[in-house]
């Protein structure tokens, strides 16, 4: 028998098939324009915020010094979606037909292959050699790298195991940190399809290359769109309503809100990058997007060959005839050999990611399965584990009807994987003791106790570093100590380095140890509010925290030490008994930003706050009830002239304060300077407190 290849008939997508796929191919370069854009808005504008703030204090994302760099590369994404989107629009416009790629307009300029010589004997204009394969590579769908290529398939068959691989590792992370079971469930889900998609797509066109080719690249088109922009995209919109985007954050309640703030800390580690190996994995399924969108454009356009048989040795016009000779061998052995490894290539990826999909399916469904208590009020379901997870441990003793001793609370946190929980709250137990078990939970992130009584917190169960290193907040409210001192448990020599905000309202602390600034971080929050306080502790001094509120206690002196740390940048003493500040501050802070001075019995200031004006842009003292405050009132209403009292001159204060000047000349100053406005009485948000933890009661 004689053969030859003598042409191609061409074989094309129909009309509505290739209307639906470039509509399809529109809508995703919308939606990755459209979210990377806003991604890159978001990270550009993200650097000084409320938010940026927040996220700095728990350790969410990547520093603020590379926001910009995060939204540069957001930002190229989303250029090229836009670039995709315009191409195809506007030259499907000007050439009145659909147009998906460049390839649908272009070909290899005539003017460069003019300088690259031809095949011998082809009338091919086909460059050869290095040129050859640098053109068939990147310019022919048969090429190298092309849809209809030698080695699609094996280029595939790689994608694939290392993108299902890190989506798979995507699946892991959501299994440990989202606590939203339908997102979860619809990933795995997804995941899971896709995994024996590939093996039924692989055995169903066998035979028919573009149709296997075509329907894997679009189940993988599916699951990376989901993967890059599909699961940030839902988590983003669930805290648009939250979204103060006056202030540029969330209201500050929020994040005293405890099931939120567990689960924006849990789900904000799928929306932010954490890390320049996520900013990497990110990169890698927005780029398999573009390479999945680019291969099915290219097989839109696809004519797929067709070989059919001759018996003649005659040429038909130009095209070539080929007559091989008669061979008693059989077959190529190379070529058979070639096609066997192909088959069974064909065979071991079907059965790896069947076994693989499978394996995934199998591990979630294990995880669902196992136990959960109430006292868990924010479920997480890793696969690798046998013991019920949870991020959110709430302990209420009013409603478990306990008094909260050891045996009883170690009863109620013994059940749980310690590894999993992130935040631990303990609610109205008139004699906790804290049990040895609180150092089993190594992960955790916070600890809050409202209306409690601590009867017991001895170093058994002591906070230290060696057990809790992820541990940045504790929250005592309405609480009372043994003898109006910190307890044990807060005084180890090896307490938490990263525990950098500590705030106490409410509660009958009266004392504090002398060596608590060995012991506790330096330069963090600190709020010790309505407590008994008669001084300010000479060791909390020391500590020199970053902002630091003992607002609401019995102090009549303020050290001059605590306005000259550079370290300090807010300070609240408002309702304590002071008169007036000290008045030998040798150099105010150049840090400090925001003094409230508010419900005190201040009439003056001494000149050396003066400096504060220039520190920050938005009036950087608070004076709300103070007799200084009505005295300004009464001066820009005119029903007087001067402030009524005035400080004394003195060696160290020879000029007289601006804030003292009561002339037309200065208001300006004076407003820009001093809010009179009503203030909280505490900056920890009380009154929310209040009603978020208190008693609940259950009708019927």
């Amino acid at each position: 028998m004689v053969q030859a290849r003598v042409g191609f008939q061409e074989e094309r997508f129909s009309p509505v098939v290739i209307r639906f796929c470039w509509a399809c191919f529109v809508l995703l370069h919308v939606a990755g324009l459209v979210y990377y854009g806003f991604t890159a808005w978001c990270y550009w504008n993200l650097p000084d915020t409320h938010l940026d703030a927040w996220l700095t204090l728990y350790y969410l994302g990547m520093e603020t010094q590379y926001d910009r760099t995060i939204a540069m590369f957001m930002g190229t994404v989303a250029i090229i979606h836009g670039l995709y989107l315009v191409w195809m629009i506007s030259w499907s416009f000007k050439k009145r037909q659909l147009v998906f790629a460049i390839y649908n307009v272009f070909r290899l300029p005539s003017f460069l292959l003019r300088f690259l010589p031809a095949r011998k004997g082809s009338r091919s204009v086909h460059p050869k050699g290095i040129s050859n394969d640098v053109y068939r590579a990147f310019f022919t769908r048969d090429g190298l790298l092309g849809v209809d290529g030698p080695y699609f398939d094996m280029i595939l068959f790689i994608r694939e195991v290392v993108e299902t691989a890190l989506q798979t590792h995507q699946a892991y992370r959501m299994s440990l940190l989202l606590p939203r079971i339908a997102i979860n469930r619809c990933y795995v889900a997804l995941l899971v399809i896709n995994c024996w998609a590939i093996a039924l797509v692989h055995n169903m066109f066998h035979e028919n290359s573009t149709k296997r080719r075509v329907w894997s690249l679009i189940s993988d088109c599916v699951l990376d769109t989901v993967t890059s922009i599909g699961i940030s995209t839902v988590l983003l919109i669930s805290y648009i309503n939250d979204f103060n985007f006056e202030r540029n954050g969330f209201p500050v309640q929020k994040w005293y809100e405890d099931e939120w703030v567990v689960q924006a800390l849990s789900e904000f580690q799928m929306i932010l990058v954490t890390s320049w190996r996520d900013l990497f994995t990110r990169l890698i399924f927005a780029v398999s997007l573009f390479g999945d969108m680019d291969n099915m454009k290219m097989a839109m356009r696809a004519k797929r060959a067709k070989r059919t048989s001759i018996t003649t040795g005659k040429s038909r016009g130009n095209r070539a005839t080929m007559i091989a000779p008669y061979s008693g061998n059989g077959p190529n052995a190379n070529l058979v050999q070639k096609n066997r490894a192909k088959d069974l290539l064909f065979k071991v990826s079907q059965f790896v990611f069947f076994v693989w999909g499978i394996t995934i399916l199998t591990l979630h469904l294990y995880a669902e399965s196992i136990q959960q208590y109430p006292q868990c009020w924010m479920k997480v379901r890793p696969w690798f584990t046998g013991q019920p997870s949870c991020s959110l441990l709430v302990l209420d003793c009013h409603e478990k009807h306990l008094r909260g001793t050891k045996r009883e609370v170690t009863e109620q946190w013994i059940g749980f994987d310690p590894e999993s929980v992130t935040r631990t709250v303990v609610r109205h137990c008139p004699a906790l003791e804290l049990p040895e078990v609180l150092t089993a939970f190594s992960r955790l992130n916070a600890i809050k106790m409202y209306n409690t009584t601590i009867a017991s917190w001895d170093s058994n169960a002591a906070l230290t570093q060696t057990n809790q290193t992820s541990l940045m907040t504790l929250f005592l409210i309405r609480v009372n100590f043994s003898l109006g001192e910190l307890p044990a448990g807060l005084q180890s020599p090896d307490f938490p380095q990263s525990l950098g905000d500590i705030e106490i309202c409410i509660t009958n602390l009266r004392s504090f140890p002398d060596d608590i600034d060995m012991k506790w971080p330096r330069f963090g929050s600190i709020y010790i509010e309505a407590s008994q306080l008669h001084e300010v502790p000479a060791s909390l001094v020391r500590l020199a925290p970053f902002d630091l509120s003992l607002s609401m206690n019995p102090i009549s002196v303020l050290p001059p030490q605590l306005f000259e740390e550079e370290s300090v940048a807010y300070l609240s003493f408002g309702g304590t008994l002071i008169t007036q500040l000290p008045e030998n501050v040798t150099k105010l802070s150049s840090s400090l930003g925001d003094l409230n001075l508010s419900y005190n019995n201040l009439s003056f200031l001494w000149s050396w706050i003066d400096p504060i004006i220039d520190h920050e842009p938005n009036t950087p003292l608070s004076l709300a009830g103070t007799p200084y405050c009505r005295d300004l009132e009464r001066i820009f209403t005119g029903e007087q002239t001067n402030f009524l009292s005035i400080p004394p001159l003195s060696q160290n204060n020879a000029e007289m304060s601006i804030f003292a000047d009561a002339s037309v000349g200065n208001w300006a100053t004076l407003k820009k300077s001093v809010s009179c406005a009503e203030q909280d009485r505490t900056w920890y948000p009380i009154d929310f407190e209040d009603q978020y933890s208190s008693i609940r009661i259950v009708d019927g």
